[in-house]
């Protein structure tokens, strides 16, 4: 299974060529597996083209009626890259290598690299659409808010401040993140109730937009970090550093890229979310997300 696949030295073994790679994308339903001639409506033949393969539609031994390309209908359909590149940028981006790495191992642009992890992090948006709300019966979730400084393009000297805001369930691990214009309680409580479960016991720092949870959640505790880590209440030990665990997280591939632009500060959060949530299987959960329909 692809999705087994963590290095290139892996797929090169077990897929050396262009054709392996066809009949792989095609046993996980990404590429077709059969095709209809556009003119005539006959089933058309799997046939070699150099080291790949295309859909060809015969009329005779030396006429053919019509053609397709292997990737027609695909993820893939639009690319110039053979399919082997693109399944090494994906086992790769999956695998958080660089962008120069990438480019650099694959032979293609930085500029070429940069639109596919555009493109799979698209898939990491539609994915995190479909989740619920995190926390659940009596379930602790942290929350907090958190600063980005993103730059235009990666590069230059201006910058601009992105406020963050997100949770983390300590039972399941799962979480969430949206960007804020603010953090005021008008912005930040309508966020929390859309995706935390009233059931949930909140846990934050002394923020005051935060002042009237009590009143959504089945509990509300703080801890205030001026003064403690810790704030013991009864058995209870109230804290964030989940939370801010999930932060550092968030912005170690920020710092090693030097930030990113502020328009594409949303698809970084959702791939970051997917990955946090899928866990293992965060590679997978992409490829479902590329299957045809």
């Amino acid at each position: 299974m692809l999705a087994e696949i963590n290095s290139i030295a892996d797929l090169t073994a077990q897929y050396p060529t262009e054709k392996d790679i066809c009949h792989l994308l095609m046993d996980e339903d990404l590429l077709h597996k059969t095709a209809k001639c556009d003119k005539c409506g006959n089933n058309m033949s799997l046939r070699s083209r150099g080291s790949s393969y295309e859909w060809r539609c015969r009329v005779s031994k030396s006429q053919d009626c019509s053609s397709k390309s292997i990737k027609y209908g695909s993820f893939f359909k639009n690319t110039k890259l053979t399919l082997t590149q693109a399944t090494k940028v994906m086992v790769m981006w999956s695998c958080q290598y660089t962008s120069s790495q990438i480019s650099k191992e694959v032979g293609i642009s930085e500029r070429t690299t940069c639109d596919w992890r555009n493109f799979l992090r698209e898939i990491c948006q539609k994915t995190e659409s479909t989740y619920g709300k995190i926390g659940g019966n009596d379930h602790i979730v942290e929350i907090d808010e958190t600063n980005l400084h993103s730059r235009k393009y990666g590069v230059g000297k201006g910058t601009n401040e992105d406020w963050i805001f997100g949770g983390i369930d300590r039972e399941s691990g799962k979480v969430f993140m949206k960007r804020v214009v603010n953090r005021s309680a008008s912005v930040l409580v309508p966020l929390l109730q859309a995706n935390v479960e009233k059931r949930s016991v909140v846990y934050s720092d002394e923020w005051r937009s935060y002042s009237q949870l009590k009143r959504y959640f089945t509990d509300h505790y703080t801890v205030c970090h001026k003064t403690q880590f810790i704030n013991v209440v009864g058995t209870r030990r109230v804290c964030t550093n989940g939370v801010e665990s999930m932060w550092s997280r968030l912005k170690k591939p920020f710092k090693a890229a030097n930030g990113t632009s502020s328009a594409l500060l949303d698809s970084y959060l959702s791939e970051f979310v997917c990955r946090e949530n899928e866990k293992d299987d965060f590679f997978q959960s992409v490829i479902n997300g590329m299957k045809i329909s």
